[in-house]
């Protein structure tokens, strides 16, 4: 019974040291967001996109909760909820941002917590509806693929 427990003590510390070394070597791993033109959906949008071709010339618009947003946003992000999305487009500054973006020629991007929380398709889809902007398009990845320095 001890020589078991000893053979697997060493197998573990053989384990979490080759871990060790192997992280050492490689570095942390790569979390980004993959995004493919070819594989978006409509109206979705890389982050590259928006930054590199578009120059970041957006109003963004985060979907996440209001939890999230007092934590961090992207700047000059305006919090359109999913769950609350009709009152929040009912702020006259709210209406206003979107209405005057669309006359300056900026494109809606708007952004939730994961690629696949739904809530930036609600959102985007509802903003559509208003009939304020045209362009109104959702983030690839949402939160998840803003750079790391930016949050």
């Amino acid at each position: 019974m001890l020589r078991f427990l000893v053979q697997t003590i060493v197998i573990l510390l053989l384990g979490a040291l080759s871990g060790v070394a192997v992280y050492m070597v490689v570095g942390q791993p790569d979390r980004s967001v993959k995004c493919v033109q070819a594989d978006l959906g409509e109206w979705e949008v890389c982050w590259d996109t928006v930054t590199a071709d578009w120059g970041g010339d957006v109003l963004w618009i985060d979907a996440r909760s209001q939890r999230e947003y007092d934590k961090k946003h992207l700047d000059g992000a305006l919090l359109v909820r999913e769950k609350d999305a009709e009152n929040d487009l009912a702020q006259d500054e709210v209406m206003q941002a979107i209405g005057m973006s669309g006359v300056e020629g900026k494109k809606l991007v708007v952004y939730c917590g994961t690629e696949a929380c739904g809530a930036s398709k609600s959102v985007a889809e509802k903003i559509r509806a208003t009939g304020f902007h045209s362009e109104v398009y959702t983030l690839f990845g949402g939160w998840k693929a803003v750079p790391k320095e930016l949050k």
